[in-house]
């Protein structure tokens, strides 16, 4: 589940942010998941696994568990976790724990598991810093802020569509444009979809026609069947409170 909270996390990134960050096209989301983004998801889970490995844990049977309670992550406020290392030795652990490790120790392993819940805040945490990362010319979207409701997320900001690699947009302005939308974020299968209940561009109703071409655009957000290993996302809830989530890697 290290690898899972790794994973996962990249998926928190990537998914439990993704109301903003696909809908505004921030990251690799929008795009086909290739060498360079599965590399990029490997580094990512491998420093929170390396992260996750210096807290304390137990053992349970044959399986090493690691719990979170509101600590901090890969830069990210969990606020409750369990990840679970399926078949896991006392000597495999202490050789984890030494950071003597690379993603290919990781894939051998008999599986990790994760359950976790992050919160609204540390959500809209994660995307005002990694926007921030940004340089300001080369930034896609400013100001975005999240709304988390029961099934769904708000979210509101100013998005300059020229930016967007791909960019089916071209009749808009070339300046940031200011958009609102609802829109969830679920699980079908090995896919992850983004879907637009309602939203805004430039003060105007999104019309059916433009809501068909951005999600024919963005998703699916991320498929699972692209990397070359096992991984899935069983459950993933958004409230009021943030995100919950349980998901596998190597399982």
């Amino acid at each position: 589940m290290a690898t899972f909270l790794n994973c996962l996390w990249e998926k928190i990134r990537m998914v439990a942010t993704a109301s903003a960050f696909m809908l505004v096209g921030v990251g690799a989301m929008a795009l086909p998941l290739g060498e360079r983004e599965i590399a990029h998801f490997e580094r990512e889970a491998l420093r929170c696994a390396r992260e996750l490995f210096q807290l304390p844990g137990r053992f349970e049977g044959n399986d090493y568990v690691v719990e979170l309670g509101n600590q901090i992550v890969h830069e990210a406020r969990i606020k409750r976790a369990k990840i679970k290392f399926f078949e896991m030795g006392q000597r495999d652990l202490m050789k984890l724990a030494a950071n003597d490790f690379d993603f290919s120790h990781l894939k051998q392993s008999a599986g990790i598991e994760v359950e976790a819940l992050i919160e609204a805040g540390a959500i809209q945490e994660i995307v005002s810093r990694e926007m921030n990362r940004v340089p300001a010319g080369r930034r896609i979207a400013n100001s975005i802020n999240l709304t988390f409701l029961e099934g769904r997320v708000g979210v509101t900001g100013e998005i300059d569509l020229q930016k967007i690699p791909g960019n089916p947009f071209t009749f808009m302005p070339e300046q940031m444009s200011p958009f609102s939308a609802t829109v969830a974020v679920r699980a079908e299968g090995s896919q992850i979809m983004l879907e637009i209940f309602e939203g805004q561009m430039n003060n105007q109703p999104l019309t059916p026609e433009l809501k068909k071409m951005l999600l024919d655009w963005l998703n699916p957000l991320w498929d699972f069947t692209a990397l070359p290993y096992s991984a899935s996302l069983s459950y993933l809830q958004f409230t009021q409170a943030g995100v919950k989530f349980r998901g596998s890697l190597f399982r």
